[in-house]
């Protein structure tokens, strides 16, 4: 669900996500992440929840016809408490644009399912013009 308020935000969810397992120990390993006996949940780990098609829609959404695309500037985590895996959680996310520099600010919310927060992020995506030959 996503929708733009007078604000020029887009505003998506909430959108029910997990640290399943399995996807947990794929990122690990696909990071680098070190073995240990306990499960823990990458820091980082939330990132492959930005990628849910209705964000990527909202992202594409706000690029609109321009012939730009988004570059990855930074990312940052404030954790209130740590993620579990194989817990739920519910996501909400708005995305802003800004002028200068030319990016967009999304915003990440996590909250247990009882509305308790774990975790703000920051995504900031650079917008650049589409370099010759890039499809």
């Amino acid at each position: 669900m996503a929708g733009a308020p007078e604000s020029g935000e887009t505003r998506i969810g909430p959108l029910p996500v997990c640290a399943d397992e399995e996807r947990v120990m794929r990122y690990r390993r696909e990071t680098g992440f070190p073995d240990t006996l306990e499960k823990i949940v990458p820091v980082a780990f939330p990132a492959v929840w930005m990628a849910a098609p209705e964000i990527d829609s909202a992202i594409r959404a706000r690029l609109g016809d321009a012939d730009v695309v988004p570059v990855h500037e930074s990312q940052s985590f404030h954790y209130f408490a740590p993620l579990r895996v194989d817990e739920s959680y519910a996501l909400t996310v708005s995305v802003r644009q800004e002028a200068e520099p030319p990016r967009l600010s999304v915003n990440a919310s996590v909250t247990t399912t009882g509305g308790e927060p774990r975790l703000h992020a920051e995504t900031l995506l650079r917008i650049v013009p589409r370099p010759a030959g890039l499809a």
